[in-house]
This record gives structure tokens, C-alpha cells and sequence, in this order.
């Protein structure tokens, strides 16, 4: 049971930090209890009440139960007993926060508001770790955001354990919106899946998105029972331009619009799937043209376009999201067909994303923390440039090299501690809860560099 305190001057926000930091901790799926110590003589009791004259009368300890919760209240008729000995009376948890118990020795963040007039404790108490305040402070631990409750939930489950900041295997997959099972030899038209971890480096390669499927559930729940955590990179658009996602599924956020199209793809074993008619589907709920275009030439179909006829500003839908203008060789997420079509990448990609966040309760970066034993992101291995050229082996698929490089530059991040920058430098903008960023963007250099 992991215990973290929180303390400061009186009207520094302890117990506002406390309520939204157990709310914010116990929506990570961890269990939370509390402890609050005062200085000044208690009673939950009323005078005359049963349980009262119970005590009144000498009983040692005394329980109020009823159907919702019970309250058990003990007399110390002695000195007041340390925090480790109310500890050792709770429960099992997760996480234990406790407000309050300023000298006794356990890990602590300080709240502390300039308002309430006086200096930090923090330089008398090496227990602070952090500081959460309401201004700029120049301290020897990390500053957080008073207000930014995800920031300091986040640094207090690291702290604590229950949240390892870095990836133990990292995995890179290259998607394929093929409609007919791959080659039986290895070549680029394909799904390959790459991975990095202490054991070394694999690749591997799937006909088939059912098979890739199945081969990532055998590898996720392997890593996880191992008791190591996997970051897993997919090279498709995890969102699409704001606004997109409320038309179809009601929610301006991008896992909704997943589920959304999980219940409508078709997808079969052997690759076959309806991703042109539901394209042409969805076209046909706008006015106008749909933003979807790209279709096999002999294929049929009236609202879905063989080319680009779409005005995205009148539909008031971007033909790029915002991460596809800081990364201008990433193709637009409508076109779904030849060469770039990372449409038909998605349209084929999110249900299977859907299903192995919903069965690993994997986070989505950076739609949710990075804090989950499994996390998935968009990644786009074209950021390593050149390297790809430079590392790629006599005979190898380019594809091949592409995920065992990303993997491998992933994961030594993840070792060095410099890929906390990768999965925190991403803007912040009402949009980004449905566009979803590109795990990297704007740090290609840094990926480079750890390949060599």
C-alpha cells in the first residue's frame, strides 16, 4: 500500500488538491483512500446519541453501521498514535493520500499559494518532492501546476510506483488497407510489426489484418503478464479534422469515432471489406461533396469520387489536421486509394484499435495519459529520413527496416529518459481530443540521433 502526503500552510488549497486528486487518480483505475489529520479536538459524535453513551460508558472502540457505509471511532485515552499505526488499520489500496502529518517521514507535495503569505516549506523538509503552486518558484524539486491536477496525479503515480515512467518493449506496426491477403513471400504490400525490448529486436510479417490482430493480442497479453510496460506505435491517422468526429458519433473525441466505425466496418480473414461503401456512406450525410475521395476504378460508387472534388472549407471540415501541417509529407486521411492512401489505413485500423484498447484498457496517447501498462500512439516511421537508408540491411523490405528502426529508436528513448518530451510537447487546442498528434512530431531530429 503506497502512501503520499499532502501538506501546506493553512488556506493553500490542501483539501481542494486532495478532492480532485483522488477523482483524477481513481479515473487512472487505481483504488484510493485518505487520511486527513487536524490539530484541534474531533468528534463525529453528538452528545446523547447511542454510540455516544457507548463510549461515554468506556468501550474502547465503537462502530456505526448502517447499509451504505460504517464509521468506526476508537478512544486513544493516551498519546495519539503516529500515522503508521492509523495506516495498518485501513483497508488494502492502491494509493493512500493523507493531508496533513507534516513531520511524519513519508514522500509529500506541498501546496502552496502566494496569497497565503508565507514561505515555502519545502527548503526545511527533504520528504517534499514537488511543489504545486499558483506562481513561478525557483526550487531544487520540480514546480507543478497548482491547477493542472493530471500534471500532479501523474508525477504522484510515478513517485509512487504504481505508474513506471518508461517502456520496457516497444512495439512499431506498419498498416496495410490491403483487400486481398498479401504476398506468401514477404514484400512492402503488407502489415509488419516491429519490436524492440531488453530480449533484442524481432519483425514480423502478416498477410492479413486478422492475422496482425491476432499476433498483437498473443503479444500484448506476453508483455503485460511479464509485468512490462509496452508503448505500441501504429503508422495511421488516430484522428480526423475537428468536427468530423461529432458529425458521426456524437462526441468530440477521437476513441468515440472509433467505436463508431468498429460497428460499422466489414472486415473479413481473408482482408475483404466494405471501407469504399462506408466511406461513400458517410459522404452522402453531407451536403454537397463528402470529404472521402480515392476509389479502384472499376468500382461504382456515386458519392465516392476516383479523385479529390471535395471543397473541405465549405464543408467547414480541414482537408489536413493540424499535425499533418507540421509533418507536410503526411498524406490527408480522406484520400483512400493508391499510393499515400492512409484513409483506407484508418478506416480499417481504428476498429482494431477500438478492440485492443478495450481489451488490454490500453491509454491512447495523447488522447488519455501515457500512465496505462499499454499504450498506443500514431506514429509516422518517414520522420527518421534518412536513417531509415543509412540501417537498412542487404535484401531488407523497406518496411521492415522502418518498424525495426522506430521500435528501436522508441525504445531507447524510453531508456534515456528523453521520450517524456516526445509524449509531452504536443499543442494544446480545443481540436486535439478528435485529431490526436503524431508521437514525435517536431522532434525528428531526436529520433534520428538515438539510431546512431
Amino acid at each position: 500500500m503506497r502512501v503520499y502526503g499532502i501538506i501546506g500552510w493553512k488556506d493553500a488549497g490542501k483539501t481542494s488538491l486532495m478532492e480532485r486528486l483522488v477523482g483524477a487518480i481513481i479515473a487512472r483505475g487505481f483504488s484510493v483512500s485518505t487520511v486527513k489529520h487536524v490539530h484541534h479536538d474531533v468528534d463525529l459524535d453528538q452528545p446523547g446519541k447511542d454510540t455516544w453513551r457507548h463510549r461515554a460508558a468506556g468501550a474502547s472502540e465503537v462502530v456505526l453501521a448502517s447499509a451504505d457505509r460504517f464509521a468506526l471511532m476508537r478512544e486513544h485515552r493516551g498519546p495519539e498514535p503516529g500515522l503508521a499505526a492509523i495506516l495498518s488499520r485501513m483497508a488494502p489500496v492502491d494509493l493512500v493520500l493523507v493531508e496533513g502529518y507534516k513531520s511524519e517521514p513519508h514522500p509529500k507535495i506541498e501546496v502552496f499559494r502566494r496569497a497565503a503569505g508565507h514561505e515555502p516549506i519545502q527548503p526545511q523538509d527533504p520528504w517534499v518532492r514537488a511543489v504545486a503552486a499558483d506562481c513561478p518558484l525557483s526550487l531544487p524539486v520540480p514546480v507543478l501546476d497548482l491547477d493542472d491536477v493530471g500534471a500532479v496525479a501523474d508525477f504522484v503515480l510515478a513517485e509512487t510506483g504504481l505508474v513506471r515512467t518508461g517502456f520496457d518493449t516497444v512495439i512499431a506496426v506498419d498498416w496495410s488497407g490491403a483487400s486481398v491477403p498479401s504476398p506468401r513471400k514477404p514484400s512492402s504490400d503488407a502489415i509488419w510489426i516491429g519490436v524492440a525490448s531488453p530480449l533484442g529486436e524481432t519483425v514480423s510479417y502478416h498477410r492479413t489484418r486478422a492475422d496482425a490482430e491476432a499476433h498483437l493480442n498473443d503479444l500484448f497479453a506476453f508483455e503485460l503478464a511479464a509485468g512490462r510496460r509496452v508503448l505500441a506505435g501504429f503508422d495511421f491517422p488516430f484522428g480526423y479534422p475537428e468536427g468530423f468526429a461529432p458529425k458521426l458519433a456524437g462526441e468530440r473525441w477521437a476513441p468515440a469515432l472509433w467505436d463508431w466505425l468498429e460497428a460499422r466496418i466489414e472486415d473479413a480473414p481473408d482482408n475483404a471489406n466494405n471501407r469504399f461503401q462506408l466511406a461513400a456512406g458517410i459522404n452522402a450525410a453531407f451536403e454537397g461533396a463528402g470529404p472521402f475521395w480515392g476509389r479502384p476504378a472499376g468500382m461504382e460508387l456515386a458519392d465516392l469520387p476516383d479523385r479529390k472534388t471535395c471543397d473541405h472549407a465549405a464543408l467547414g471540415i480541414a482537408e489536413r489536421r493540424r499535425v499533418e501541417l507540421a509533418v507536410p509529407k503526411a498524406h490527408p486521411v480522406w484520400k483512400l486509394y493508391t499510393t499515400g492512401s492512409v484513409g483506407s489505413q484508418a478506416l480499417l485500423g481504428l476498429p482494431v484499435i477500438a478492440r485492443l484498447r478495450r481489451r488490454f484498457h490500453a491509454a491512447a496517447w495523447p488522447f488519455e495519459p501515457a500512465t496505462a501498462p499499454l499504450v498506443v500512439a500514431e506514429i509516422y516511421p518517414s520522420l527518421l529520413g534518412p536513417q531509415i537508408t543509412k540501417a537498412t540491411r542487404d535484401g531488407e523490405i523497406k518496411d521492415s527496416a522502418q518498424v525495426r528502426l522506430m521500435a528501436r529508436a522508441l525504445w531507447r528513448m524510453s531508456r534515456d529518459g528523453s521520450l517524456g518530451d516526445l509524449l509531452e510537447d504536443v499543442p494544446d487546442w480545443p481540436g486535439r481530443a478528435e485529431e490526436g498528434w503524431i508521437l514525435g512530431a517536431g522532434h525528428a531530429d531526436q529520433l534520428r540521433l538515438s539510431l546512431i
